[in-house]
């Protein structure tokens, strides 16, 4: 059988015998609102759960540009509602994480330039400890260190889109205060070696899950009144839109979403072929270990994972693979991090190590060499007819295989992996 994946902004296809096909696992996507700017006005006349009140100084908190939230359309009918309860005075914050600030130029591009004529905007930037403020401890033991601004503001509001994410469970919800504006120490905590070794903090899981559990007590402690979060439909606009507090409205979101892209998988294979995503999910390597957490799911210990991932933009992240090609084996490279951890960019480099302990993963990636794939104990292969060679090769000629054509998009659910 043949399968096209996403790859970049393209396809590439591969051949599956039937005998060894098991399954083509697809999501789907809720379509795009036939009116998306009127979708998030209705959430906010209509919250799921409370959360804004009457004031005069409201803080929004935006996602920076590598979430694809359709901020363009969500904060014109955001300003509008939150005048309505008699706010006058706007602060747009950009929650960076620990990503450097972005220029103006680029504030523009996803914001849209309106927007400055609205509010005061201003990035997140971790490197300013001055601009920080120390709320406490989480129940986890996280030092919350978290944006001044936010106490500057009568409400505080967070601005995202919900989507699985590879340790947290999924994005939105409180992760706009955390990792979102919050200090490189209470990022480091959070991301630390035990949260991310954790058996729960995996893609789609939020129950008993550290990470999600510490961004709670951090959006909770920080103060964040509500969020205002979409899920994206098939053409990449608002499909819905949910508002209201943050635990709620977060768990609504998720649960609208899990009717779509959770798919159920009735057994383990030998080998997973998994896209990247496409662009902008597979822009790099760095970016690209999200599409290895997918085949992790449904691949038995001892398999094959397949990545399809363009990487255009290379490795992307000079300390993870700095981390990485220290080591020739994933156990040195987890030990290494457990003893000398916070390191840059550690839980991307762990995720992939932990992975790589009971699974061999095969790369196609047109924007990264052999030389570097094989520096970082990743398998190269210069077209989609080589990776799945070298994939029965390994796996053996009868392995039962499963394809994932959209990657990052869609959680398999298959039980419990080794």
């Amino acid at each position: 059988m043949e399968v096209n994946l996403l790859y970049g902004e393209e396809h590439v296809e591969v051949r599956i015998p039937d005998g060894n096909l098991m399954a083509v696992l697809r999501g789907s996507r809720p379509p795009d609102s036939r009116d998306e700017v009127g979708e998030v006005r209705l959430s906010l006349e209509n919250p799921v759960a409370g959360g804004f009140r009457k004031g005069s100084r409201a803080l929004l908190l935006v996602t920076d540009y590598t979430r694809p939230t359709p901020l363009k359309t969500m904060l014109p009918p955001v300003f509008d509602g939150l005048k309505r309860l008699g706010y006058r005075e706007f602060t747009v914050l950009v929650a960076n994480g620990l990503h450097e600030p972005a220029s103006r130029e680029l504030l523009e591009e996803f914001l849209g330039s309106e927007v400055f004529e609205h509010a005061e905007v201003v990035n997140h930037d971790v490197s300013r400890r001055d601009e920080l403020t120390y709320v406490g401890e989480t129940r986890m033991g996280t030092p919350l260190w978290v944006n001044s601004r936010l106490f500057e503001a009568d409400l505080r509001v967070g601005c995202g889109v919900v989507e699985p994410h590879f340790f947290a469970g999924y994005g939105g919800g409180g992760k706009i205060i955390l990792p979102g504006v919050s200090g490189e120490e209470t990022v480091y905590r959070n991301h630390s070696y035990d949260m991310i070794a954790h058996p729960k903090a995996r893609l789609g899981v939020l129950d008993g899950n550290p990470i999600y559990s510490d961004i709670c007590d951090a959006a909770s402690m920080a103060g964040l009144d509500a969020v205002v979060n979409v899920v994206l439909g098939s053409g990449g606009g608002v499909s819905r839109c949910f508002a209201g507090r943050p635990v709620e409205t977060h768990r609504a979101a998720v649960d609208f979403l899990d009717k779509f892209i959770r798919v159920k998988v009735e057994a383990m294979a030998d080998i997973a072929v998994v896209s990247g995503g496409g662009y902008p999910a597979d822009r790099n390597l760095y970016q690209a270990v999200k599409g290895m957490a997918v085949g992790e799911l449904i691949v038995k210990p001892g398999g094959v994972i397949v990545l399809m991932a363009e990487c255009r933009d290379g490795v992307a992240h000079e300390h993870f693979y700095r981390l990485v090609s220290k080591f020739k084996d994933p156990s040195s490279l987890l030990r290494y991090i457990r003893e000398h951890e916070p390191i840059r960019d550690q839980w991307e480099a762990q995720v992939m190590a932990r992975i790589l302990q009971r699974r061999k993963i095969i790369v196609y990636a047109k924007g990264v060499s052999r030389h570097v794939l094989e520096r970082m104990m990743l398998i190269p292969a210069s077209s989609p007819e080589e990776a799945m060679e070298i994939a029965f090769d390994l796996a053996g000629e009868d392995a039962k295989t499963i394809v994932v054509p959209e990657g990052t998009h869609i959680i398999p659910d298959a039980g419990s992996q080794g």
